[in-house]
Parts: C-alpha cells; sequence; structure tokens
C-alpha cells in the first residue's frame, strides 16, 4: 500500500480530519525522525497514533465504493468518478431565514451516476472554478439518501469534502463525457430526457405568442448537428431569451435534459425549458462537433420523401399565391411553384408567412432553401414542402 492508499485510509476513519491534516501529521513524523523514515513508513505510524487499523501489504485494499453499490442511508463514503456535468448553484432561505446554497452534479464511474449535492461552503468549489466538467474528482466522507424523484444521491455535507483530480486516479478507468450524449440519429419519443451537443446550423428569430392565461411567451427555433444528423431545437421564454443574439451558424452548443418531443408527422424536436442547461462550447476541440452542417442538396438527388434538405435553385414558374381552408377551419395563404437547377425541377409549395415571401419572386431568382420537407403531391410526384422553420434566402434576382 502506498502513501496515497494510507493516506485514504485514515481519511475514511477519521472524518474529523481533512487530507491536509494528515499530510501535516506525516510530514511532521518524518521531521522528527529527520527524514529518516520513508513516506509509508511514516503515514503507517501516523495511522497507528490515529486509532486507525492499515491494512497489511498482501490485503486487498478498496479505497472507494463503486456507484452502482451505493444504497440508501449509507454514511461515510469515498466514491471516485468523472463529473459529466455541473448544474447552476442555487440559493434558498432556512428556517432561521439565513441563505443557503446548494448545487449538485453528474458523477460517473464505469459502473453507473449519480447526482453528487453540494451544500454551503462546498459550494465554492464551483463558484471558484475548482471542479470543472470532465475532471476526477474523489467524495470523502459523502452519505447517500433518495432524492424527491426517488433516485439515490450522494451528498457533500459539513464533514464531507470533494478531492479534485487525485494524484493516483488513472484517466482511463473513468467513462468519457461523449458516452453520456445522444446522437441525433437515435433521438425518438421513448428517449424522453437527453443530452446533446452540435453546431448549430441555422437559426431563427424569436417569436412572441400569448398563452391561453393571456401572459406573453417566447419561442425560438434553431438547428444543431453532429456527425450522424441534424435537430431541430426549440428554446422557450427566458431560454428563448438567454439564447441572446449573438448565436450564429457555426457556434456549438451542449443541451443538458432536454425534453424530446415527437411532431405529429414523425419528426422529433427538442425542446429547450427551465430544467434544461444550455451552454456554449465555442472554441472546445470535441470531434463530433466539426462535421458540416446540412448539405445542399441537387433537386436529382431528392427521390424520397423526408427531410429536412436544404437546395438551391431558380424559379421556373411564377408563383401562385392564393388563401386556402385547412382541416381544422383555418384560413392560410398557400404559394405554388417551380424550381430547377442543372439536374431537374421540382414542384415547391410554401405555406402561411412563406407563401408572402414567394409574391417577390420572380422567374429567373436564384433562391437558397434550407429545411424544407420533401412529400409526394396528388400526383404522387415528390415535391418540396416549407414547415414554420423553413428559411427562405434570395441569392440572385431575376435577370430582365
Amino acid at each position: 500500500m502506498d502513501l496515497e492508499q494510507v493516506v485514504q485510509h485514515i481519511l475514511l476513519v477519521r472524518r474529523d480530519l481533512s487530507r491536509e491534516d494528515v499530510l501535516k501529521k506525516i510530514l511532521d513524523k518524518k521531521h522528527s525522525a529527520q527524514d529518516y523514515f520513508l513516506d509509508e513508513v511514516a503515514a503507517r505510524l501516523v495511522a497507528s497514533e490515529l486509532g486507525v487499523e492499515i491494512p497489511s501489504s498482501d490485503e486487498e485494499f478498496q479505497p472507494h465504493v463503486a456507484i452502482k453499490d451505493l444504497i440508501s442511508g449509507l454514511n461515510d463514503v469515498t466514491v471516485v468518478g468523472r463529473v459529466i456535468f455541473a448544474y447552476p448553484v442555487q440559493s434558498f432561505s432556512r428556517s432561521d431565514l439565513t441563505e443557503g446554497k446548494v448545487a449538485s452534479l453528474l458523477l460517473a464511474d464505469k459502473s453507473g451516476s449519480i447526482r453528487l449535492v453540494l451544500w454551503n461552503d462546498k459550494i465554492d468549489l464551483l463558484e471558484k472554478g475548482e471542479v470543472r466538467e470532465g475532471n476526477i474528482a474523489r467524495v470523502l466522507h459523502g452519505y447517500v439518501r433518495e432524492g424527491m424523484d426517488g433516485k439515490l444521491e450522494l451528498h457533500v455535507g459539513q464533514r464531507g469534502d470533494v478531492q479534485v483530480t487525485p494524484p493516483d486516479a488513472v484517466e482511463a478507468d473513468y467513462p468519457s463525457m461523449e458516452q453520456f450524449f445522444d446522437k441525433a440519429a437515435n433521438l425518438n419519443r421513448r428517449s424522453r430526457r437527453v443530452n446533446f451537443q452540435g453546431t448549430v446550423c441555422e437559426v431563427y428569430p424569436v417569436s412572441e405568442f400569448k398563452r391561453k392565461d393571456g401572459t406573453p411567451g417566447k419561442v425560438r427555433r434553431i438547428r444543431l448537428r453532429d456527425e450522424t444528423g441534424e435537430v431541430s431545437v426549440v428554446f422557450w421564454n427566458e431560454k428563448a431569451a438567454q439564447l441572446g443574439e449573438t448565436v450564429e451558424r457555426g457556434d456549438q452548443l451542449r443541451l443538458i435534459n432536454a425534453r424530446v418531443k415527437e411532431q405529429p408527422d414523425g419528426r422529433t424536436e427538442l425542446h429547450v425549458e427551465s430544467a434544461t442547461k444550455v451552454e456554449r462550447l465555442t472554441g472546445q476541440p470535441l470531434a463530433q462537433l466539426k462535421a458540416p452542417c446540412e448539405a445542399t442538396r441537387r433537386i436529382a438527388d431528392l427521390k424520397e420523401e423526408g427531410g429536412p434538405f436544404a437546395i438551391e435553385a431558380t424559379v421556373a414558374t411564377a408563383p401562385s399565391v392564393r388563401e386556402v381552408t385547412t382541416g381544422q377551419g383555418e384560413r392560410v395563404l398557400v404559394a405554388s411553384f417551380d424550381l430547377s437547377d442543372d439536374t431537374g425541377k421540382i414542384g415547391m409549395t410554401l405555406w402561411r408567412r412563406h407563401a408572402e415571401t414567394a409574391r417577390a419572386l420572380s422567374v429567373g431568382t436564384r433562391i437558397r432553401i434550407r429545411d424544407a420537407y420533401a412529400k409526394r403531391g396528388f400526383s404522387n410526384l415528390l415535391e418540396l414542402v416549407s414547415r414554420t422553420s423553413t428559411n427562405i434566402e434570395v441569392i440572385s434576382s431575376s435577370v430582365v
């Protein structure tokens, strides 16, 4: 057993001592013998004086408990894992009207993951940036209990401590950050709540609406891409404002605890609400975020229903704009016209506000359309249709 293992064993038994206290005692013991003792020998002597029994060298020593082995009611446990997520610090009022603080992390080892709860002065570890996502952390003198959702939580109270990047920890022994993020291609309604990170491919303006109770609300959409595909992300209310006006294509975002919602047409969206953490990752070398955004298709490449698709083409026929009544009795505008490129021709249908855009288009205008979907029309011919998130950009006007 080396020095670090002896120190950890002392800390497991003597929760009244800090790591610094133990190391000082060991150093004093070495100096008292004019540095004759080896570090491990001095540490064992200190352990003996503190009443801590140290296993012999041939005995198996397990300085920490695997997360999968934790049960509610355990006290004075040591757990080591990688910090996967760090949630914002929250304030609360105690019964004596003083203010307290609490924060939580997601800690994971190869056996599982658990919410790590930090209280009061331990919050300094987060506020001072000593604990960051990706760090390996050793929790000393923690206690386990069930949270309000029935899941186990590991708490660090007044007597507990967190050691960041312990010297004896081996990086390869702990799961990577990427293992805790879902891929665009695997998102479905069964996922319910997911973590996702990707590159911003498209940004749409903030829209305002009124709730049923008459209060105002905000919503904003963007599209994110990873190496497996793209997904539409909907930001609601304060999260729409938090995203700010500076987000642009190419930015990298990380979403933690986003809600998966499947639309009636089978498309999957991610919804960012109050319980979702949003983090910008611009500048971080995350390989899976380097995939290019949505590729521009040629008309001849559109052979099956689906999407979203991006396309650059020329307006081939004059748009026809008319008002129609939907199956729900809603009167809306719809515009129809043909698009062409050097590979072929396809029909284009724009709905609602996008139909207004068509009024300004004339034959020969070159446009770029993003986030459009292909579907079969009445004659079973493939055509492109707009959705709320569709974006239309005029590249060049028609030549008279």
